[in-house]
């Protein structure tokens, strides 16, 4: 039987996604034991080499990497060759300062490590009954005062164009479901919006971030799940913690 580890944006946190897959009982030297990453492995925290390199180390038929918006943004500043203040506070500046050797942006167009993770990396992965994205799948929405609304669904969205599927990566995968944009018959996976803002706005359950001043306030950031969702991002810049979900399948 194998087994997926599921998980999403661990930005760097190399420790605490050791920690959680080892809780869920993956062994790495077991060849059943597939890790799914719905995106954004690294920015912000201060292990991005040492995620890099476990994913790296997994061969092909062990892993499952789906693009990020993170990964988008370091794509970008590579082919800049040069940073925004953005690329600061995303924390994508500092990925490539610990990843690179000689600490120049342009160097990581040669970088080993980040080259050998984009070999991996694909837009979405289905299988069975299963969808695994970052924010969502592909949909159509209007802006009204800078939020999206008046969602509608995209006809044939795997065949979406680069630019669309691109888009989607920052797609609120819990706001878009909630809108009725949902693949019936299949639960979808995702990532980049933490899950804390589902259980507050949908489920009514907590708060959606921290307050230092309200020792009675509780923050749920355990993978938000519904009817054909499941949310994974656990802000593991707040809470410290990745979500890894199991699913085990028969082959």
């Amino acid at each position: 039987m194998k087994k997926l580890f599921i998980f999403s944006d661990v930005h760097s946190f190399y420790d605490e996604l050791m920690t959680a897959l080892n809780e869920a009982g993956f062994e790495y030297d077991n060849a059943d034991h597939i890790v799914v990453s719905c995106g954004d492995l690294c920015d912000r925290g201060s292990q991005p080499k040492e995620v890099l390199t476990f994913i790296n180390s997994l061969p092909e038929e062990r892993k499952i990497c789906i693009i990020g918006n993170h990964e988008l943004l370091m794509e970008d500043m590579i082919t800049r060759g040069t940073y925004f203040h953005a690329d600061v506070s995303n924390g994508t500046l500092d990925t490539a300062i610990r990843i690179s050797k000689d600490h120049e942006i342009s160097s990581l167009r040669n970088n080993k490590l980040w080259n050998d993770y984009k070999k991996s990396w694909r837009y979405y992965y289905e299988k069975k009954d299963h969808i695994f994205i970052h924010g969502w799948i592909p949909c159509i929405h209007s802006y009204g005062r800078g939020l999206r609304q008046d969602y509608k669904p995209m006809k044939d969205w795997r065949n979406a164009s680069r630019r669309q599927f691109e888009d989607a990566t920052w797609e609120n995968g819990m706001e878009a479901w909630a809108n009725g944009i949902r693949e019936e018959g299949k639960t979808i996976f995702c990532g980049h919006w933490h899950s804390s803002w589902g259980h507050f706005h949908l489920h009514h359950d907590g708060a959606e971030f921290p307050d230092e001043n309200d020792p009675e306030q509780y923050v749920r950031f355990d993978p938000f799940i519904d009817e054909g969702i499941v949310a994974l991002d656990a802000c593991t810049v707040y809470s410290h913690k990745v979500n890894v979900y199991v699913w085990e399948i028969n082959e």
